[in-house]
């Protein structure tokens, strides 16, 4: 089930992402690579999952960058299946299993990025997965692989174990409050990255960050995922104390934000994307707060689906900016 389906009764923690970085022996880095040699390391890659005696064989369907249309590929980056760069890449393509929980990206920065996403706070589940399709892979292909170094990387920043393990959280109170910008600078202090919704360079739309580990060099998969597992507590922690202080100090101010956002949602014409996904954070606290009650929609889930391309995905053609703003408005109104 794709990660934003899934049932989740953490109030913080949204989604937990395992990313491992891998490239084959015999050939050069992606950006070095001819087009010829992209579209056969790419079939290497996938015989070597499609062919194998794992219950992975029958698991995928196959999406090629350019025959890709561009509301589908920006669907996909927006479901978190696909990097914004992965687009740029012509040869690119991307195996997503039934049930979007793993994608396998083929020529991106590097020959293979392959990804688990799971709803809450899953990463040891997450990690054991991919390194069980890791292994599926590293049988009858060749890695290129270092015995001081590690796995072999197009950025030197991935080099090592290849693995980014990131947490999805929702931040509110602790952006509300204006400690956002601490957080980041202590959890930088521990070789922690904390980004926006679609990780680096974006913005914390919805009040979503990113936490994923920044070194991958001289530390054990173990060593990492403990790490990112310690700031991502820590932060927790600090959002439920900001969330408690809010509610001693601030009551009457929340439950006003907080009705606000509820009676814009249900009643609106017409949303942008980033005015939906802010009354829909203000929905959440809300919710988890329990200063809203009997709101049993999936709103992160509204949140994703209130996306542009999203937006004209479910229309079935391309919309004006007006046209999806007034689409958002309708389905978010029929889903409150």
């Amino acid at each position: 089930m794709i990660w934003y389906k899934e049932k989740n009764n953490d109030d913080i923690i949204v989604s937990t992402r395992i990313r491992l970085a891998r490239n084959l022996a015999n050939y050069p880095f992606p950006n070095a690579m001819t087009s010829e040699q992209m579209r056969q390391a790419s079939r290497e890659i996938e015989n070597s999952i499609l062919n194998s005696n794992s219950t992975l064989s029958k698991s995928f369907k196959t999406y090629y960058i350019k025959e890709t249309s561009d509301v589908d590929k920006q669907v996909l980056t927006e479901k978190h299946l696909i990097s914004p760069d992965l687009l740029k890449k012509q040869e690119a393509s991307v195996m997503i299993s039934d049930d979007d929980s793993m994608s396998i990206m083929l020529m991106e920065e590097d020959h293979i990025r392959l990804q688990i996403i799971l709803g809450g706070y899953k990463l040891d589940e997450a990690y054991e997965t991919a390194s069980r399709v890791d292994d599926v892979i590293d049988e009858s292909l060749k890695y290129a692989f270092d015995k001081e170094f590690g796995y072999l990387t197009s950025c030197p920043t991935n080099t090592g174990t290849g693995l980014r393990a990131s947490v999805m959280m929702h931040l509110p109170a602790l952006t509300m409050t204006n400690n956002i910008s601490r957080i980041i600078s202590s959890a930088s202090n521990f070789g922690i990255a904390v980004r926006g919704l679609y990780g680096e360079g974006s913005k914390a739309y919805g009040n979503l960050y990113q936490i994923s580990n920044q070194i991958t060099l001289g530390l054990s998969e173990k060593e990492i995922i403990e790490k990112v597992k310690n700031i991502v507590n820590q932060i927790a922690e600090h959002e439920r104390d900001a969330r408690k202080k809010l509610s001693e100090n601030n009551k009457d101010y929340l439950e006003d934000r907080f009705y606000r956002a509820y009676g814009t949602l249900k009643y609106a014409r017409s949303l942008s994307s980033q005015e939906a996904k802010t009354l829909l954070s203000d929905i959440i606290m809300g919710k988890n707060m329990e200063i809203l009650k009997d709101i049993n929609s999936n709103l992160i889930e509204l949140m994703i689906l209130a996306e542009p391309a999203s937006i004209e995905n479910k229309a079935g053609k391309r919309l004006t900016p007006d046209e999806r703003d007034k689409m958002r408005a309708e389905m978010i109104r029929n889903n409150i």
